[in-house]
């Protein structure tokens, strides 16, 4: 298969992420579900799937492969200097030696070069890039955003980014003011942009560039990890239940990310037949109380199969032991 020949495609579709992490989550979602890659063969009859190990062989065998083409290309120092320590790279990526791939890559560079004078000549050829895609390439992802007669703006969970057009200009010549609920970009004392905002932002964490001298990019913070409809009231809005919703751990705060971690831990537990985590908890405080006078177990061996952890346990429980606790120390503290 041609290198390149799904670049349009695959350009259209990288504009809609916001990184390069966005973009291959977004790729392996898609052969998770529409595809077999994950499907691991049971057994040498089996039609779908791979044999242990072997997708991830695969995967692997091409990220290898376009690594080593890239660095023959751009880094042929740090290609050799790899070779040197990690041994030869794989056969299928690269030439027999570190030399012979940086002039293998600098063969391909020259012929690609003069395909693109060609096509860019007017002599033909199917690898040109269309003028809408170049467009889009000159602006930011509108991920979970959208393009409107003004601005370009894409956001995340916990900010929103905007690129705004003005003419040449030097940042000193730009006016941009932005409070919690209102925003404001005049360039040469002509309002540009101006309006509410549609939810309300931090300030302190907001931070604007001029780019190429005539692209105002702008990053606001949320106040409020929500999904915003509109950057500014009254213009076109989105459907927030169309947006790509994926969010990473340390996107949500503490409490929020424990409890994941809280779930996920007792998820494998059970898997693994093991005690969760509110079993775990529950065993230290009855093996606490296991000795403590007037029970009928005190003096013996704890054991914990005597007990019913396998049912819930309120934090109401916890609360009230911990608040015995707390009394006991100062009784005794009260009493030496």
């Amino acid at each position: 298969m041609a290198d390149g020949q799904f670049d349009d495609a695959l350009l259209a579709m990288a504009q809609q992420h916001k990184s390069i992490e966005d973009l291959s989550y977004s790729v392996l979602s898609f052969f998770e579900r529409r595809t077999d890659l994950f499907h691991v063969m049971e057994t040498p009859q089996d039609r779908m799937g791979f044999k242990p190990g072997a997708a991830e062989k695969m995967v692997l065998k091409h990220f290898k492969y376009f690594q080593h083409k890239h660095m023959a290309r751009e880094q042929p120092e740090m290609l050799k200097k790899l070779y040197n320590i990690d041994g030869p790279p794989p056969q299928a990526a690269v030439a027999n030696s570190p030399e012979e791939a940086a002039a293998r890559a600098a063969k391909e560079a020259k012929a690609q070069a003069a395909a693109t004078s060609s096509t860019s000549s007017g002599t033909g050829g199917s690898t040109a890039v269309p003028e809408k895609t170049k467009k889009m390439m000159q602006h930011i992802s509108t991920w979970n955003g959208a393009v409107t007669d003004k601005y370009h703006w894409s956001q995340s969970i916990r900010d929103v980014t905007l690129e705004i057009e003005v003419e040449e200009c030097r940042a000193k010549e730009l006016q941009v003011n932005i409070t919690a609920t209102r925003l404001s970009v005049k360039c040469k004392g002509q309002t540009i942009l101006e309006g509410k905002l549609y939810e309300k932002v931090n300030t302190e964490e907001t931070i604007w560039h001029l780019e190429d001298r005539k692209q105002v990019i702008i990053t606001l913070e949320k106040q409020r990890g929500t999904w915003w409809k509109c950057v500014l009231e009254g213009d076109q809005e989105i459907d927030t239940t169309k947006v790509e919703s994926t969010r990473r751990m340390d996107e949500y705060d503490g409490e929020t990310q424990g409890a994941i971690r809280k779930i996920m831990f007792d998820q494998n537990q059970k898997l693994k037949g093991a005690p969760t985590s509110d079993q775990i908890r529950t065993a230290d405080v009855m093996k606490e109380a296991w000795n403590a006078p007037g029970s009928p177990f005190r003096g013996s061996e704890f054991d914990p199969s005597m007990l019913n952890l396998s049912g819930p346990v309120s934090e109401d429980f916890f609360q009230d032991v911990e608040k015995r606790r707390i009394e006991a120390a100062r009784g005794a503290q009260g009493n030496p």
